[in-house]
């Protein structure tokens, strides 16, 4: 059960967990976990620093909320992994509400990339993400 607890923290955690070497025998708290993908998106997408407050409280508050879901649905001997991965599911999606009331388009195509479901954008000549589609209409007809 402690291996599905762990699978589904990672899927939400999204990066990796190895920068905490120096603690290898303590496992990274959800605050942690959410402080360096902070950095990591303030970096990748060039945050504010309001962005960067708003950001932080939501990966924290998030993170912490989707850990103690799981850890009740495991008191309570739940077992079934698709409720596990619809927890999730739910958690991630409320996340990703949230980040797309605080960062500008731009940033949110990212954000979708930096977390694995901005499959469906590419960067266009001009630095902007744009959906795979509309670059190959912009291609077929150059203006």
């Amino acid at each position: 059960m402690k291996k599905i607890l762990a699978v589904m923290i990672a899927f939400l955690a999204i990066g990796s967990i190895s920068v905490y070497a120096q603690n290898q025998d303590k496992e990274p708290t959800m605050e942690e976990i959410a402080e360096k993908h902070t950095k990591d998106l303030v970096r990748k997408l060039n945050l504010s620093d309001s962005q960067e407050f708003y950001v932080d409280s939501i990966l924290v508050h998030n993170y912490v909320a989707l850990k103690e879901a799981l850890e009740d649905m495991q008191r309570s001997g739940m077992q079934d992994p698709d409720n596990y991965r619809h927890v999730n599911e739910m958690w991630q999606q409320k996340t990703m509400d949230a980040m797309k009331k605080v960062l500008d388009d731009q940033q949110y195509i990212g954000y979708l990339r930096y977390i694995g479901k901005g499959k469906d954008y590419k960067k266009g000549k001009d630095g902007k993400w744009y959906l795979k589609s509309e670059l190959k209409k912009q291609n077929k007809n150059p203006q």
